[in-house]
């Protein structure tokens, strides 16, 4: 196991609330597992060393259990329950903001990171899960209650990222973005009101699902 893997856990769980997202447990393994897996495809080895197992919902580790309950133990990790009472789910959040360098002082490795917190730190564990279950190769090649097999994944070097020319001249480039901003006025005069904003209704079906998800963590 990885002994900068308390730090990699306390970096995701500080940053995807950072960025507007929830954690809890099964969405926080799922997450470690998708670090994993992408690290893997670069390095052609798992960072947190964990032993991942296919069990139920896709990707389980018995280990995880004592490494979270630790962060708990020393107040890094803070732990509450669900604000609705009949609901069981608990979610997590740190003491302190650790930033992914402080876990991950390799650039390339911290990217990785990144990369995988942008896409899910604001989605449901719902759709991670479906993500995982379904887009993964070590999931999607396993066996279930076998340990998960990380070289079924191809190496793909990451990809930089280069502006492409749109073949447009100079004069073509200022006439469109003028007709851009004759649009934009001409919408903006049509404009007579700001548009509303009705909140989502959450329902006690959709609560059960939610829990359904979130417990147990497997």
């Amino acid at each position: 196991m990885n002994p900068n893997l308390n730090n990699l856990i306390l970096a995701i769980v500080s940053q995807t609330l950072e960025q507007g997202g929830y954690i809890t447990k099964t969405k926080l393994l799922k997450l470690l597992y998708l670090f994993d897996v992408e690290y893997y495809r670069v390095n052609r080895q798992t960072f947190t060393g964990l032993n991942w197992k296919y069990f139920h919902l896709g990707p389980w580790t018995s280990e995880y259990d004592s490494v979270l309950n630790d962060l708990v133990d020393r107040a890094e990790l803070l732990r509450s329950p669900s604000s609705r009472a009949e609901h069981d789910t608990e979610f997590y959040k740190t003491s302190r903001i650790v930033p992914i360098n402080e876990a991950l002082p390799v650039f390339r490795d911290e990217n990785i990171l990144r990369g995988i917190l942008n896409t899910w730190a604001s989605k449901s564990t719902g759709e991670i899960l479906d993500y995982v279950y379904f887009q993964t190769e070590p999931i999607l090649h396993g066996e279930r209650n076998d340990l998960l097999d990380f070289s079924l994944i191809p190496e793909e070097p990451p990809q930089m990222y280069r502006k492409s020319s749109s073949g447009k001249t100079p004069r073509e480039i200022k006439a469109l973005r003028q007709k851009l901003e004759e649009k934009k006025k001409a919408r903006a005069e049509n404009i007579t009101a700001a548009p509303t904003f009705t909140p989502p209704r959450y329902d006690d079906e959709y609560w059960q699902a939610i829990e359904a998800l979130e417990e147990p963590a497997r």
